[in-house]
């Protein structure tokens, strides 16, 4: 019998970094049903990914988390990567991201600012990163052990304020990261439209960083 760290472990191990890119015109080819049962698992795997612990509750508009989400479907994410490249005129890859995902998740983290206390604030914005990058990392082994794609990206233009004010997410949040999905169906088709570049620390890895105190 499979223990619950061996399934945990097989999960983190299983999880990749991979970039699939696809131009403005890219048409996905995934039934409506498919696409509406799978973005629904990504908004439960949310749900789950916000079990993450944080350390100071941030209570903005009686929120206590440090971090909010926002989802774009695929029909909203072609959109967004169209404004992207035709409004801002982006040049780098966060078109083609935006693109040829089938659903993206913009995690934000919400700063707080005291100049009179600014040691302070300083530590507590650390507590607020730390938890909401633990709140990414449970949401892309969730993606994971729903066998769906995705790929953390800082973002890019997608932290710019023009881009939050396209999407309506306030300028008080700051950006954290930009996962973009790939539904299991979509792993699974080659399309010549389709790029598909692999992450390039996974055979970097070791455990060297890991030191015993005797």
């Amino acid at each position: 019998m499979t223990s619950k760290a061996e399934i945990v472990a097989q999960v983190i191990r299983a999880r990749v970094t991979e970039k699939v890119l696809a131009n403005d015109a890219f048409q996905h080819q995934l039934t409506a049903d498919v696409e509406a049962v799978n973005y629904q698992k990504v908004l439960a795997a949310l749900e789950t990914a916000g079990w993450a612990p944080f350390h100071y509750p941030r209570n903005v508009d009686d929120i206590a988390e440090p971090w909010r989400a926002h989802v774009l479907g695929r029909e909203q994410a072609q959109q967004a990567a169209k404004y992207l490249s035709e409004e801002l005129g982006v040049k780098s890859k966060e078109p083609m991201l935006t693109a040829a995902c089938n659903a993206l998740v913009l995690v934000t983290w919400l700063p707080e600012a005291n100049p009179d206390n600014a040691e302070k604030i300083t530590l507590r914005n650390n507590e607020h990163l730390a938890a909401s990058s633990a709140m990414v990392q449970n949401l892309l082994l969730m993606l994971t052990a729903e066998d769906m794609g995705n790929y953390w990206s800082s973002g890019g233009k997608l932290g710019s304020t023009e881009m939050f004010d396209y999407l309506g997410i306030s300028t008080d949040e700051a950006l954290l990261a930009a996962v973009f999905v790939e539904y299991p169906q979509a792993k699974l088709m080659d399309d010549e439209n389709k790029q598909r570049k692999p992450g390039a620390h996974r055979d970097k890895r070791s455990l060297n960083w890991v030191r015993e105190i005797s």
